[in-house]
């Protein structure tokens, strides 16, 4: 309780107050007797001293230290019995405790000192018997309350009215999503305030802060999460840090704002996990289109909407299988980035991957880049973050098509330096490219062959980059004499020399097919470039 307090009881009335009277709010709740001025390494906070004053008249002891000790260690204060010796007290004494606003307190000449310890340890007693219950009783007003599954606003407004002081809840980004209803400022001023105008490390901030504003002082405290990465905060303003009942009251609502925020975790995590699964469902084409549609009005997205596909995956370097601590650690930074910077972007889960749909709108290049580096530095350094992503653009109903693009990318940037790698079309001769030399060169020959027997390796060569040219300028005879600088009757001569040798024909849709395939392959092969 407060000395103030105390000396406000009908019992205590007699007491008087000459010297600190700045420091009556000062918590007492223990009552000492001082025989000897030299206690100073027995003292403890929350302390009220009472001496007759005979030790203070000894000249070589300096009452003044006593004070100062006392001071330092948070006493309550000193008391004086009247009419014995508290005349010795010098105007020193009394400026110190003024400048310290340490109360110096006169107690009854006539009643013993140990009577007047005895009553205003009752008096404490009392109190903290009070405040013990109405500690209890607060707890388990709010533990009923819990078990309504009360809204957010609601359970502010009970904590607010058990403590009496003004409460706001914050997400994990520093945003007051919930107020209670004596709080003094808009909920929109706040967070502009408490985002933008202080220098808090509100990712990093695990530890009580007060700050100051308008005429407040606001007290945010981080709450217990199930996920650290996603940990919210309360704040109450004009808390009184001295008070201990307030400190235990605070502390009781810290515990139920704590439980409620991890309820709410734990019901982030199982809608994170039904969506995944309604994902997945749409990349395996076992959800209609309209169903999809319905699902993406319902997170006000157009079904129109197009998207990028990423997927997201952790390597380590000593363990093939990932732990799940570790997969959950890189779940919550990529939702806490994109919460913080309200990217369009949707995350779900697959396997030991994070595949993200990002909005058409958002420079997937630019976002990734930014995810990586901010997730990257908080991993141990045996992992590393790789992401890749999709080239095509496309509405959620293309869902799987978007993903193996990602997939691929992602394979690439396995064996790759860059952490962001985006997928790259394949063309004709880069697949061609794929295929295994031993593979390309038995196929070629089988194909090919016929025009080995017979002719000289020049006369090999005329006939089979005339081929390759029939093909390449799409069977335009005067663009291939022009490219060989032949006569375009010698073009169609090499030409049927071909059929004859091979015994193909190139009105023949199948077998050109076929012919074609084999003259690109020989052309990629070293040898020919």
């Amino acid at each position: 309780m407060r000395l103030q307090t105390l000396l406000e009881t009908p019992s205590m009335q007699q007491m008087r107050v000459i010297a600190g009277e700045r420091g009556l709010n000062r918590e007492i709740n223990n009552i000492g007797m001082i025989e000897s001025p030299d206690i100073a390494n027995f003292l403890a906070a929350g302390q009220f001293l009472i001496t007759n004053g005979y030790p203070f008249i000894n000249t070589a002891t300096d009452p003044t230290t006593l004070i100062k000790a006392m001071h330092a260690a948070n006493c309550a204060g000193l008391g004086f019995k009247d009419h014995r010796y508290v005349d010795h007290l010098s105007p020193a004494v009394i400026k110190l405790a003024n400048e310290l606003a340490f109360p110096i307190i006169i107690t009854p000449a006539n009643e013993l000192i140990s009577e007047t310890m005895r009553k205003m340890s009752r008096i404490i007693l009392n109190s903290q018997t009070a405040e013990l219950s109405r500690i209890l009783a607060a707890n388990q007003t709010l533990a009923d309350l819990l078990l309504k599954d009360p809204s957010p606003t609601t359970v502010l407004n009970k904590c607010s009215e058990l403590i009496d002081h003004a409460l706001f809840l914050m997400d994990s980004h520093f945003r007051v999503i919930s107020g209670s209803q004596n709080l003094p400022m808009t909920r929109r001023a706040l967070t502009e305030f408490l985002r933008h105008q202080t220098d808090v490390d509100y990712f990093n901030l695990n530890s009580q802060i007060t700050i100051a504003y308008q005429q407040s002082q606001l007290t945010i405290t981080p709450l217990f999460s199930a996920y650290k990465e996603n940990k919210a905060f309360v704040g109450i303003v004009d808390l009184d840090p001295g008070k201990a009942t307030d400190q235990m009251l605070t502390q009781v609502v810290l515990n139920t704002l704590s439980f409620f925020n991890s309820r709410v975790d734990m019901l982030n995590e199982s809608a994170f996990r039904n969506q995944s699964g309604f994902y997945l469902n749409v990349m395996d084409g076992g959800i209609s289109n309209d169903l999809i549609n319905k699902n993406l009005k319902a997170q006000a997205i157009e079904p129109s909407t197009k998207f990028h596909c990423a997927t997201v995956l952790v390597t380590t370097s000593h363990q093939s299988l990932l732990s799940n601590h570790l997969l959950e650690q890189v779940q919550q930074l990529t939702l806490w980035f994109i919460k913080e910077y309200q990217a369009p972007v949707i995350v779900f889960s697959l396997k030991q991957q994070l595949v993200l749909l990002i909005n058409e709108h958002q420079n997937a290049q630019h976002f990734l880049t930014a995810l990586v580096q901010f997730i990257q530095p908080k991993l141990d350094k045996q992992s590393r973050l790789i992401v890749g992503y999709s080239y095509s653009v496309l509405p959620l109903t293309e869902l799987a098509t978007i993903y193996n693009e990602a997939a691929e990318a992602l394979a690439l940037s396995k064996n790759g330096p860059e952490a962001v790698t985006i997928y790259r079309p394949k063309y004709v001769k880069e697949l061609i490219s794929l295929i295994p030399d031993n593979e390309a060169k038995s196929f070629v020959d089988r194909v090919l062959g016929g025009l080995v027997g017979g002719v000289s390796a020049n006369e090999q060569l005329n006939l089979l980059n005339t081929l390759y040219g029939y093909f390449y300028y799409h069977q335009n005879i005067a663009e291939v004499a022009g490219h060989l600088d032949i006569h375009r009757n010698t073009v169609i001569y090499r030409l049927k020399k071909i059929e004859k040798m091979l015994g193909f024909t190139l009105d023949d849709p199948e077998q050109t097919q076929t012919l074609e395939m084999a003259v690109l392959l020989w052309h990629n092969q070293p040898t020919q470039k």
